[in-house]
């Protein structure tokens, strides 16, 4: 007989991240599903696994999240961040810029950090005080297609929220792409999907054909 896993509400959030990271790279790289396999060096049914959800993030190997965080242009701490906390983190400590500085590849690239170093020095000396913004996080086409579906089918705003499809439920899935499977299960009892069906449109931000 064949062992149930069940997964904790944590599980579940990590696995939705690690599955909206995963469409953030193919959306930000205008990158096939296969183009994002060549890329960070998977096999395309490894890739299904992944968007299917039956891999936590955290067992992925480290070479295959080190090129995701490369496609996503971020670091791989940052990468681990999101999957923990749903957010990239975007602060470097002191103690980890001396490490690398101090490292091998740091010290080969000491050249290009200095003159970094000297022409950000200038820019912000020519702006006064004012240090510049920083760059907005990136950001993936909002997926409006369920909330459009809810209002065709003429689900009321009660009825919906009994559901738990509420505002920030639904928004979390337009803009992060971040959802679990009750709240697929959710949107198939409103509008009267199959529930793999709607897990598979989630998953690949796409309607229902």
């Amino acid at each position: 007989m064949a062992k149930v896993v069940t997964r904790s509400q944590r599980d579940k959030q990590q696995i939705a991240r690690f599955i909206n990271v995963l469409n953030h790279a193919m959306a930000a790289g205008n990158l096939s599903q296969r183009g994002l396999c060549n890329r960070i060096d998977i096999t395309i049914g490894t890739l299904t696994k992944y968007l299917r959800g039956d891999v936590l993030p955290f067992r992925v190997g480290l070479k295959i999240q080190w090129n995701l965080a490369r496609e996503l242009g971020v670091t791989l701490d940052a990468l681990c961040a999101y999957y923990e906390e749903g957010e990239y983190a975007t602060s470097v400590s002191v103690d980890v810029v001396e490490s690398w500085i101090r490292s091998e590849a740091g010290q080969a690239d000491l050249p290009r950090l200095m003159m970094s170093l000297t022409d950000a020095g200038k820019r912000w000396l020519s702006q006064g005080d004012e240090e510049p913004a920083a760059l907005p996080p990136a950001r993936i086409k909002p997926y409006t297609w369920p909330i459009e579906e809810l209002k065709e089918a003429g689900v009321s705003d009660k009825f919906r929220e009994r559901l738990g499809l509420t505002d920030e439920a639904l928004k979390r899935l337009a803009e992060a792409g971040e959802f679990d499977e009750e709240l697929a299960e959710a949107f198939s009892i409103a509008c009267n999907y199959e529930l793999e069906a709607v897990l598979e449109a989630f998953r690949s931000r796409e309607p229902i054909a």
